[in-house]
């Protein structure tokens, strides 16, 4: 077993131990295939207040739901619209997190007082195997100090909030680095919310006509 210079780098041979871990409520950052992310189980509160006192997130800004499976969110949400599973379907793994109305046994402190949720399954090996351990979904924003850059290594997680952190799971980010697109698909029609990696024409090739 071998750790960083902190004590609480991990290589990708300790996620046993690290899905553990966070079933006890300990709050991690790992590599996703856009940045380094924070994350914690969605349904431990305790350990949702502590992302968002590690990265100093306004308590108005919800956090993002990571799934290993696109049939997830089923479980979670108040319905799936139609164009919403077409681009689950074409986007998924991938770089996109889509909003949808949320449905019930969601923490609160996850949504920061909204009625809707940002979903993603992400493209990115490392945590999709540590979601099928867990078997139940991360609650996960960027692995950064809220308004300062995003962070896309293990050394860089650990210089900056290594002290607040309980472990920081090693990796890289193989895929596109930058932030995902958000799209908002609780409407008649979907809205891109925050632009991103996957682009407009990208989206309008599945919904036709998104707007932004």
């Amino acid at each position: 077993m071998e750790y960083g210079s902190s004590g609480k780098i991990l290589k990708v041979d300790r996620l046993d131990f690290l899905a553990k871990e966070l079933k006890a409520g300990k709050v991690i950052a790992m590599p996703t295939d856009t940045v380094y992310g924070i994350a914690a189980l969605m349904k431990i509160p305790a350990a949702i207040e502590r992302i968002y006192s590690i990265k100093k997130r306004p308590r108005n800004k919800p956090l993002v739901i990571f799934v290993k499976d696109p049939h997830d969110v089923e479980d979670f949400v108040e319905e799936l619209p139609p164009f919403g599973i077409d681009l689950m379907e074409e986007f998924w793994p991938g770089a996109l997190t889509i909003i949808f109305v949320a449905g019930e046994g969601i923490p609160k402190e996850v949504m920061a007082g909204l009625d809707t949720i940002g979903v993603r399954m992400p493209d990115a090996e490392l945590v999709l195997e540590l979601l099928r351990k867990l078997k139940e979904p991360l609650a996960v924003t960027s692995a950064n100090i809220s308004g300062k850059k995003d962070l896309v290594s293990a050394a860089e997680v650990e210089r900056e909030l290594g002290n607040e952190l309980d472990y920081i799971l090693e990796g890289e980010i193989k895929n596109s680095k930058g932030v995902s697109t958000i799209v908002d698909v609780t409407g008649d029609h979907p809205t891109i919310f925050r632009p991103g990696v996957i682009k407009k024409k990208q989206l309008e090739e599945i919904v036709p006509g998104i707007s932004e």
